[in-house]
Formats: C-alpha cells, sequence, structure tokens
C-alpha cells in the first residue's frame, strides 16, 4: 500500500518537472500540435484584454451617468429659479423697487400689419 502511494507521489513530481523543465515543449505531442497552442494562447489574449476593455467602459459609463444625473438636477433647479424669476408680478416687483423709468402697458399689445 505504502510503495502505491510513493508511486503516485513520484509520478506526480515526474509530471511536474517534466513540464516545468520544459521536456514538454520539446515532446512529440507539442511539437505537432504546437500551431494549435499557440492558437489557444493568443485567444485567450484576445479574450483577457476584451474583457478588461469591456469592465473600463462599463466604469466610464457608470460615471458619466452619475454626472448626467447631477446636470439634470442642476438643470431643473435652473429652471425653476427661471420660472420664478421671470413672473410678471415678480418683473414688476423688482422695475418698481429699483425706481426704473419702465412702466407697464396699459394697453394690451396689438398686430402692425
Amino acid at each position: 500500500m505504502e510503495d502505491n502511494v510513493n508511486k503516485k507521489s513520484k509520478k506526480k513530481q515526474g509530471i511536474l518537472s517534466y513540464i516545468i523543465g520544459g521536456k514538454f515543449l520539446r515532446s512529440k505531442a507539442f511539437t505537432d500540435n504546437g500551431w494549435l497552442f499557440a492558437l489557444i494562447v493568443i485567444y485567450t489574449f484576445i479574450y483577457v484584454s476584451n474583457r478588461y476593455a469591456f469592465q473600463q467602459e462599463l466604469t466610464e459609463i457608470d460615471a458619466l451617468k452619475r454626472v448626467r444625473e447631477d446636470l439634470r438636477f442642476d438643470v431643473l433647479t435652473l429652471q425653476s429659479e427661471f420660472s420664478e424669476k421671470s413672473r410678471q408680478s415678480r418683473i414688476e416687483e423688482y422695475i418698481n423697487k429699483n425706481e426704473s423709468s419702465l412702466k407697464a402697458a396699459t394697453h394690451p399689445p396689438f398686430l402692425i400689419e
């Protein structure tokens, strides 16, 4: 039983040293299918780089969404302030307070033909 365990551990060490030692690269299986391994490595690099680029774009999209929301709220605030300040009663109050020579129209506007 102990011999069986020793054989398995030696076999695992043998496989590890076979791969790390570089003997794997000189094997017939690798030399015959080297282009396939190279293609797999290239596709793996492309996959990883595309995934990284996609994650970067998602991060940028989230940041831009936050900025858009902030700007939207700023625009709503400015629109409400503008509509408040452009009411006729506010404009008349401002003119009377600053003693301007402008007066409110007594006649309604009409069309010149």
